[in-house]
């Protein structure tokens, strides 16, 4: 079997391409893989037997007439990332505990919501004390990495419906040849703007290069509107605006940067890297973003540029609900990538794995049961509870068969379809340098640190959890 494979691994389980996700449908191209043409190579791909061996064969589909309830009362504990606030219900909040209590009367799911710099931290502290969640959803490759090596996750790679999902995709949330996260998605970071303050401002055409894009904040200002607002108080979000930037700031010189990172060729201290955070600061030294941004949160900042009150705001496809909401100015959306790159570079814009369903290995087994119903139920395409996923899920799905409804997300990777994307850079980084990278960068906003100084904690604090 021949696949097309990229010569780029992060460790020992970076090997992605988003090919066949996204959009799917005869109607959309297929969008190339996240590495420049010259590192892609037809490879004749082996399979180790061993390996195989050991792995468990999936079971067999059960229609979801067949499926039986649990012998008793059961209440599982599902941990997910602070929801989107709509007026509409939310998946994970309604519509899942909802439909599965109606399939299976024995099995109730109580939701716990956290702010992602919170939720990290409680997860692995709940499963340190012996009391992780029986579902919980999860990035992929290094960032899951601690939790399988702990034994605190399952080992899903039986499960019959797995095959229903974009293979390459599935593979981020394997390990030594085991699955153990059900793929949710894909997702992209990208800069949502208005398009009536930039006809306005007289900007006509999207920045390919970093210098117009600062001419079109430089614009924006002049005819007295905000560029930029951001929610810094979740420092979380500073990585929005910051891995746009770094993928073509980065990557188009050395696509192999991040796997250099663990061998010492390539470091966070490295030119590139400072450059690109000094980018980033300088969009707040110019007076581009919204004043006083620590005081102002990821929700608070959707509300702003909602309600008109900024040109442009850094956040993500997974942003989609919020961001089409109806605020207090009534304005056309759109959406691009900053461009991270010199006038004479390459774009690089950000496509990514978005997280996996993953479910707890500590759990007894009449709640590993239950976890097992869910998702048969879930990802069977005869169910409503499939229905109301697909329906309502911020995630671009890569799962057989289905097609992305919004225009908006089709005609957007339509547009970057001849760019090379790149992934979440964190996604290559061990758990730690993320939190680096944004904790000091908000000094960097109150004038207590510089990028440089950046670029040097994320360094030590590479070098730390790597020893």
């Amino acid at each position: 079997m021949k696949r097309k494979v990229m010569s780029l691994w992060m460790a020992a389980v970076m090997t992605a391409s988003l090919i066949g996700c996204g959009s799917a449908g005869t109607d959309t191209p297929d969008v190339e893989p996240a590495a420049p043409a010259e590192t892609i190579e037809e490879v004749e791909e082996t399979t180790d037997a061993a390996e195989e061996a050991d792995k468990p064969a999936p079971k067999e589909v059960v229609g979801i007439d067949a499926l039986e309830d649990v012998s008793e009362p059961v209440t599982l504990s599902l941990m997910v990332t602070t929801r989107p606030s709509t007026d509409s219900k939310d998946f994970f909040l309604d519509w899942l505990p909802e439909l599965v209590h109606e399939k299976f009367p024995n099995i109730t799911i109580e939701v716990e919501q956290l702010p992602s710099d919170e939720y990290k931290q409680t997860v692995r502290m709940k499963y340190a004390s012996g009391e992780g969640p029986d579902l919980f959803t999860w990035w992929p490759q290094l960032q899951a990495v601690d939790l399988v090596e702990a034994g605190y996750v399952r080992d899903i790679s039986d499960f019959s419906l797995l095959g229903k999902f974009d293979q390459s995709i599935a593979d981020l949330y394997a390990f030594d040849g085991k699955n153990y996260g059900v793929p949710l998605g894909t997702s992209f970071l990208t800069t949502w703007y208005n398009k009536d303050m930039f006809a306005d401002a007289g900007v006509t055409e999207l920045p390919q290069n970093y210098d117009e894009f600062v001419e079109v904040c430089e614009k924006l200002k002049a005819k007295g509107y905000t560029p930029i607002v951001c929610g810094d108080k979740d420092a979380f979000v500073i990585q929005f605006g910051v891995y746009q930037l770094g993928a073509g700031a980065i990557y188009p010189d050395n696509i192999d940067f991040d796997a250099q990172l663990f061998t010492g060729e390539t470091k966070f201290t490295d030119d590139v890297w400072v450059d690109t955070v000094t980018k980033f600061a300088n969009l707040y030294e110019k007076g581009y973003v919204m004043e006083n941004t620590l005081g102002i949160s990821q929700q608070q900042s959707r509300q702003s540029f909602i309600d008109g009150e900024a040109a442009m705001i850094f956040d993500g496809s997974f942003g989609y609900a919020a961001m089409m909401a109806e605020g207090a100015a009534d304005f056309e959306r759109g959406m691009f990538c900053i461009p991270g790159n010199d006038p004479d570079g390459e774009y690089y814009y950000n496509w990514t794995p978005a997280n996996a369903l993953f479910t707890s290995n500590i759990s007894d087994e009449l709640h590993k049961q239950a976890c097992d119903l869910v998702m048969q139920y879930w990802f069977n395409e005869e169910s409503p509870l499939f229905e109301k996923w697909v329906e309502n899920t911020t995630d671009i799905i890569c799962y057989e068969g289905v097609e992305d409804p919004r225009e908006m997300i089709n005609e957007y990777l339509d547009r970057y379809k001849d760019s090379t994307n790149l992934y979440n850079l964190n996604n290559a980084w061990p758990e730690g340098v993320s939190d680096a990278l944004t904790t000091n960068f908000q000094n960097v906003i109150t004038g207590d640190a510089t990028p440089e100084e950046v670029c040097e904690q994320m360094q030590m604090k590479f070098e730390e959890v790597t020893e």
